[in-house]
């Protein structure tokens, strides 16, 4: 499955604005850097490239933090760290989730790039086993508390790279650096668990026969696809009501309804994937069925083309008259 990318807006706008997104389907990876190494290294390099970086006022997510960076043009080679208010509570590794508002500089210019704080913007969340994002922001958050302020750099080779970014101002050669004050830290789940319930009748079975975090085995019934989307929840989950807006963590597996052939599955990848829901961002028969559903829920959907890819489908797999078979694992919310 892909998303619909001219309609596709994070529920983070932070990524948005500044392109640190690399999404090109709905697939994102959890690998990444081991959080012990990344910390260590930023750590001991901090002193070097943030010495001159400040940061005055209350960390309470709703006031812009008052930032001198000190001595430009900031350049690093590595991500570095420097903790500007303590936070409490775990530090954040790869497995977390972290939720924050930040401000962007170009660390050459000085330049702000993206502010966080601006009216009306909501706190932005990120699931730092994404591989989707930059790779210097998600490290860059590696170690971040509860409560605290953390400014990092993201160095070019784990920014934009030496094309850089002409759109944004940013340079081949140009290091980016991130104040972040963090408003949470939460670790999601990795598989749904719970008694599954039997589909209903006329609907594909699923069955699980390698445990959850294994793809599952969905047999389509021999008769004529639904002509509206369908929808059964087979495992009721307990966390917190999927919202209009945000980001969904999810393992998802897709058959079509024809010949039971799979066109995409998370599971068989490895990794769950990360996408905007509610707001066009994927199909009508996610948008239209997934909010309001609870974390820790597993869904059938069964979606026509109408609510699907269309008549244009989705080459080589989809075509245009497909009916879309898919088992949805919802892991989190944010």
């Amino acid at each position: 499955m892909r998303l619909n990318r001219p309609a596709y807006r994070m529920a983070v706008v932070l990524t948005a604005a500044l392109g640190l997104t690399t999404v090109a389907a709905c697939g994102s990876g959890s690998g990444g850097s081991g959080a012990a190494s990344s910390t260590a290294s930023s750590s001991a390099a901090a002193s070097a490239a943030l010495q001159g970086l400040t940061a005055t006022g209350a960390v309470d997510l709703k006031t812009a933090p008052k930032v001198t960076l000190g001595k430009t043009p900031i350049s690093s080679t590595n991500v570095e760290h420097k903790v500007l208010t303590p936070g409490t509570g775990k530090a954040a590794t790869k497995a977390d989730t972290v939720k924050l508002r930040a401000q962007i500089y170009n660390g050459t210019t000085g330049k702000l790039l993206d502010n966080g704080f601006t009216a009306g913007r909501p706190t932005e969340s990120y699931r730092l086993a994404r591989t989707d994002i930059v790779p210097g922001f998600t490290e860059g958050l590696v170690g971040a508390t509860k409560g605290g302020r953390i400014a990092f750099t993201i160095p070019p080779a784990k920014g934009f790279g030496s094309a850089g970014n002409q759109q944004l101002g940013i340079k081949g050669t140009d290091t980016i650096v991130v104040v972040a004050d963090i408003a949470d830290v939460h670790t999601p789940m990795t598989k749904v668990d719970g008694a599954q319930s039997p589909s209903p009748a006329g609907l594909p079975t699923v069955e699980f026969k390698n445990g959850p975090t294994k793809a599952p085995t969905v047999t389509v019934p021999k008769t004529k696809a639904p002509t509206t989307t369908q929808q059964a929840t087979l495992v009721e989950g307990t966390g917190p009501v999927v919202q209009k807006g945000q980001t969904i963590s999810a393992q998802y597996h897709g058959v079509l309804w024809k010949d039971g052939s799979v066109f995409d599955s998370s599971w068989e990848r490895g990794t769950p994937a990360d996408f905007p829901i509610g707001v066009g961002g994927v199909i009508k028969g996610w948008d239209s069925t997934l909010v309001g559903k609870k974390v820790g829920s597993r869904v059938l959907l069964v979606i026509p083309p109408a609510d699907g890819y269309g008549k244009a489908g989705s080459p080589p797999k989809i075509s245009g008259t497909d009916t879309l078979v898919f088992v949805v694992d919802i892991l989190d919310a944010y």
